[in-house]
């Protein structure tokens, strides 16, 4: 039974790392918002696998890539946070632009009815 664990577990890591370097490149090619989320997908993947199997994977190799993973799971998920920061200013400010455009429209409604008042009185 362990030696299936073990091939598993193998087989399995091995198919993850292969998917990740799969994102690395697809990433540094094109670093946009799906790029990057399926990065982080395969290294979180890739991550569980190596802790839940790490007893069956040569430890010295399993904690390095669990260390460089992190480290670009890290700035991944920098990117991400911008991402989504970006995607909320660009919500909040095109309901600002709209809100300040109804306000403007409704000023100059105003504006000209008065500007009419003005006109109707004659004054100077």
């Amino acid at each position: 039974m362990t030696d299936a664990i073990d091939r598993f577990a193998r087989a399995h890591a091995s198919h993850l790392r292969r998917n990740v370097r799969r994102q690395v490149r697809r990433a540094a090619k094109h670093p946009d918002e799906e790029a990057i989320h399926d990065l982080r997908v395969s290294i979180r993947r890739l991550s569980e696998c190596l802790r839940e199997f790490g007893q069956f994977l040569p430890p010295n190799k399993t904690r390095r890539t669990l260390k460089r993973l992190g480290k670009l799971m890290d700035v991944a998920a920098e990117i991400r946070n911008r991402d989504i920061a970006i995607e909320l200013a660009g919500d909040i400010a095109a309901d600002l632009v709209a809100t300040l455009q109804q306000e403007r429209e409704q000023l100059k409604r105003k504006l000209n009815r008065a500007l009419n008042r003005w006109r109707r009185r004659g004054s100077s």
